[in-house]
């Protein structure tokens, strides 16, 4: 009987042990998924339908149209086969290599999400254009001297899967929210 309440005592002391070592075990993970899910400081993020998307390339340009004084804003980010990319036009603008601080006017504006398996091509996307209920792109800050732009974008987007004669056998509708550019360094064409 004496043994039996030693052994007892001692395999309690171990199951202890082992739901400590497990409990400190998913504090490590928990803490080592929550630094995974911090947003970059710089670069361009999204959430693509409740998704956090970070690019791993991010490429931008500002080029001057001087024949209708617009400026057209290019920014696009890559990661995996996935793509955002945003355009922006501002109309009647002066030349130089900033852009207007402020919402896009949205008329000429279009965002696309595109997902790139190698038997398509970007013309069978469908881009959304900026007049599009629920498309935003905020242009937050621009450094021109550094040639760094920062903003803020959400739009819905569709993107449509083709059989192998062209026909649309589905249609996937994606959610681009809380998306944004930060310090991304930018190319002007004059």
């Amino acid at each position: 009987m004496k043994i039996l309440k030693q052994n007892s005592k001692n395999l309690l002391k171990a199951a202890l042990l082992f739901v400590v070592a497990l409990s400190q075990s998913c504090k490590k993970e928990t803490a080592a998924a929550n630094a995974a899910a911090a947003l970059p400081k710089q670069g361009m993020y999204a959430l693509i339908n409740d998704t956090a998307w970070i690019a791993l390339t991010v490429t931008a340009s500002v080029a001057y149209n001087r024949f209708s004084t617009s400026k057209i804003f290019t920014c696009t980010g890559t990661a995996g086969n996935q793509m955002i990319q945003l355009i922006a036009v501002q109309n009647d603008v002066a030349a130089g290599s900033d852009f207007p601080i402020g919402p896009a006017n949205g008329n000429l504006d279009s965002f696309n999400y595109f997902v790139l398996p190698i038997h398509r091509s970007l013309t069978e996307q469908t881009t959304t254009p900026g007049t599009t209920a629920g498309a935003s792109l905020v242009i937050t800050a621009i450094d021109s001297a550094k040639r760094l732009i920062s903003g803020t974008f959400t739009f819905p987007s569709r993107d449509s899967i083709y059989d192998a004669n062209g026909n649309v056998i589905l249609v996937q509708k994606n959610q681009i929210a809380n998306g944004f550019f930060k310090q991304v360094h930018y190319v002007y064409a004059p």
